[in-house]
């Protein structure tokens, strides 16, 4: 039931007391025994009158439980400054979703320099957004910004915004100006494509960064030759190494015993509730959500947490080390990763990061 009352009791004849509250016209549901201690829900209407009854034939009465509506009065008698706190929220809420509270950009321009640019059409964080014309504020931060085409999306107080700059044509390509196609990494030739010019290397061959691939001369059957501007492309495979050492410790997180408790509410995928005073913590939390107003009210309890290094072998650390050699191995890889490899020994794990440059 929607509207009920969860009532725990111990005593004895409880078949009989079953008994008498069916002639009293209070209806019992889900009724749970366990020795001499029941369990009953009625509606929480007849709650009081079975409370009573129970009191009355001296039963012990262990817990009371509503659910529903009257658990929802119970709450906001117990706690009537949460309800108010909920209602200046939503206030807030409402009337701060006409301001103009913060401003996202992407797209080609800095985004100091689109800020500016909007502020010079009159919009800027803190700026009522009501009468706010997207259009005409397209293309006065266009032409302020010289871009090709600014776009402007709202979403509540926010302004997403993406401004475009003009695109230049690129000067034709001489074809009789000679350009070579040069390694800018060390590593392996996976493959080789020559569609002008005279490769100087092939599939396998390791190369070294200023080594000229692909040489922007044309050589004839006669044996004279012409500069040309090199055409083709070229993979090379490549790596970088990361190392983590093993010290014979590993990292484990335990509870102190210290626990604080709080209680606060949901409200639009915001939790408002007191700071927990504890660094590291895990936290549970019991929910209780109110319909039909939407809030969901959190009684967190924290326990806090230390971290501490204890003695381990290298097996027990294997999946850290393996992330702090790749993480470190990561910081100076400039290539996307195609496949990662790992060396374990008695000093460590070394991971070895793979990928491919493609030159042209």
């Amino acid at each position: 039931m929607k509207n009920s009352c969860k009532i725990t009791f111990e005593g004895l004849n409880i078949n009989r007391l079953l008994s008498l509250l069916g002639k009293k016209n209070i209806a019992v549901y889900g009724a749970e025994r366990v020795g001499k201690r029941c369990t009953i829900q009625v509606p929480s209407r007849r709650a009081k009158q079975t409370i009573a009854l129970l009191q009355e034939r001296c039963y012990n009465i262990i817990s009371i439980e509503f659910f529903g509506l009257p658990k929802a009065k119970r709450f906001v008698k117990k706690h009537f400054v949460l309800p108010i706190i909920c209602l200046l929220t939503v206030l807030i809420l409402v009337v701060s979703s006409q301001f103009c509270l913060r401003i996202e950009v992407v797209g080609d321009f800095d985004r100091r320099d689109v800020c500016s640019a909007l502020d010079s059409v009159g919009v800027r964080v803190g700026s009522n957004l009501r009468k706010l014309n997207l259009n005409a504020l397209q293309n006065g931060l266009a032409n302020e910004l010289d871009a090709m085409y600014a776009v402007i999306k709202r979403s509540g107080s926010v302004l997403y915004i993406n401004a475009v700059a003009k695109k230049e044509a690129e000067p034709p390509i001489k074809m009789d100006v000679r350009r070579d196609i040069v390694a800018t990494r060390s590593g392996t030739v996976t493959s080789i494509l020559c569609e002008q010019g005279t490769p100087l290397v092939k599939a396998g061959d390791e190369v070294d960064i200023g080594d000229i691939l692909i040489e922007g001369r044309r050589v004839y059957n006669d044996g004279t030759s012409e500069d040309v501007y090199a055409l083709g492309r070229v993979v090379i495979g490549i790596s970088c190494e990361g190392f983590a050492a093993f010290d014979g410790t590993k990292e484990v997180t335990v509870e102190t015993g210290n626990i604080f408790k709080a209680t606060g509410v949901m409200l639009f995928g915001k939790e408002y509730v007191r700071r927990c005073p504890f660094l590291q913590y895990t936290v549970s939390a019991t929910v209780t959500r109110l319909f039909p107003l939407g809030l969901e009210i959190r009684n967190n309890v924290y326990r806090e947490t230390i971290t501490k290094r204890v003695s381990a072998d290298i097996n027990e650390c294997i999946d850290e080390l393996k992330a702090q050699a790749k993480a470190a191995a990561s910081d100076k890889c400039d290539f996307d990763i195609a496949d990662v490899e790992y060396r374990i020994n008695d000093d460590g794990v070394v991971a070895v990061l793979y990928g491919i440059l493609q030159l042209e």
